[in-house]
This record gives C-alpha cells, sequence and structure tokens, in this order.
C-alpha cells in the first residue's frame, strides 16, 4: 500500500494520457471540424498501406538501430572504464553525465553551431582542401545528436550492473581460469614430452617412464613339463 500514490500519480501522467492518444487513433478527421468522435479504422489502413508511412517507419528504426549501436560500442567500454579508482572515476563520471547537466536548447544550438556551412567542422573539412558540406538537417545529424542524449542513459545502466557485481565473484572467475590455464599447460607439456621422448634422449622423457624403463624384467620360471616333451 506504501505505493499507491506513485502508482496513482503514473496512471495519472502517463496511462491516462497514453490511452486518450490510442482513442484519439480511430477518430475521424474533419478538415473543417477536426477530431470527430467516431470509430473509424480509415487512419490505420492509410498508415499500413501507403508507402509514404512505409519510408518513413523504414528511416526511423534505421535510425533507431544505429544509435542504439553507437550507445553500445561507445557507451561499454566508459563504463568500464568508469570503474577506475579516484580520481579518474570522478572524472569519467563528470564527462559522461556533463551533457544531463546542459539544456536541451543549449545543445541543440552548440550542435548546430558545429554543424552548419560555416561551423568548426566544416572548417576542419577545409584545412584539407573539402567541403563545405550540408550537415545540419540531415541524418547524420541527427544520429550525432541522437548518441549525445542517449549515451549517459546506456553508461549509467551497464555502470550501474557493474557495480552490481559481487569482487569475490571477479576474483574466484580469474582464479578458477588461472587453474584451467595451468591444467592445460601440464597437459600439452606431459603430451609434448610423450610424444618426443621415442626421439629424445631420457632427460626429456618423463621420470615415471624411466623409471619403468629402469627395473630389471622378471624371469618366469620354466614350466614342469616342457623338459619332458622335450
Amino acid at each position: 500500500m506504501m505505493s499507491a500514490p506513485a502508482l496513482l500519480l503514473f496512471s495519472v501522467l502517463v496511462i491516462v494520457p497514453l490511452a486518450m492518444t490510442l482513442a484519439l487513433t480511430f477518430y475521424r478527421f474533419d478538415p473543417s471540424m477536426g477530431p470527430v468522435a467516431a470509430f473509424d479504422l480509415h487512419n490505420y489502413a492509410e498508415v499500413l498501406g501507403s508507402s509514404y508511412f512505409h519510408t518513413i517507419f523504414a528511416r526511423t528504426f534505421g535510425i533507431v538501430a544505429l544509435v542504439t549501436l553507437l550507445c553500445v560500442v561507445i557507451g561499454t567500454p566508459e563504463a568500464i572504464l568508469s570503474r577506475m579508482g579516484d580520481p579518474w572515476r570522478s572524472i569519467f563520471l563528470l564527462v559522461i553525465l556533463a551533457p544531463l547537466l546542459v539544456s536541451v536548447v543549449v545543445r541543440a544550438f552548440g550542435w548546430s553551431m558545429l554543424l552548419n556551412t560555416n561551423g568548426l567542422v566544416n572548417q576542419l573539412f577545409g584545412v584539407f582542401g573539402m567541403g563545405p558540406y550540408k550537415l545540419l538537417y540531415t541524418t547524420f545529424a541527427i544520429v550525432i545528436a541522437l548518441v549525445h542524449v542517449m549515451l549517459p542513459f546506456m553508461v549509467i545502466s551497464v555502470w550501474t550492473a557493474l557495480q552490481r557485481i559481487d569482487p569475490q565473484t571477479e576474483n574466484g572467475r580469474a582464479l578458477a581460469d588461472g587453474v584451467a590455464c595451468r591444467h592445460a599447460m601440464a597437459h600439452r607439456v606431459a603430451a609434448t614430452g610423450a610424444g618426443h621422448s621415442l626421439g629424445q634422449p631420457d632427460g626429456v622423457r618423463p621420470l615415471r617412464e624411466r623409471l619403468r624403463d629402469s627395473r630389471p624384467a622378471r624371469r618366469t620360471a620354466p614350466q614342469s613339463g616342457s623338459h619332458d616333451r622335450l
């Protein structure tokens, strides 16, 4: 019952607006009157049957997949490096959380100043005799901005999961890997010594085989009836 106020607040602020939006999708739109309360599937039929919307969906899911991949590739090493000791840990966390401390308007203005025709990026291209390129209002700019916004959340998620790992578990795994490596090396050395024992001196052969070969052979007594037969 302690979570009842939180659930109520969540329902009012999230579930109710989503339910109203879902109901609005079944309304019929009239240019003169706006949305008309009438249960109609025409909107869904238009979205699913129009190539225009298919192109938008394909572009959207492509951007989502690319942004997710970049966040994983960049964010996972950053989360691992953030487990370093002080002061590097504090510096990494500050760099990672810095985008969350800046306003969205300031971030958008900063990227517009960097990616416009006369921005710093095109000026850098001009040093090498390239450009200027149109970078604003392109898929490239959208991906850069989304990675800049979403990367801290990726790093925080991975970093939180890594903090829950017991250090004893990591030490035990490292110890187990070391023991397995030593066993594998011992078997490899034993197999190598056995394989080369026929063509190598006795110093290379295992000690057990040398002791076995140095024992005198046992003589078997002749059977009693063997002389009679002769």
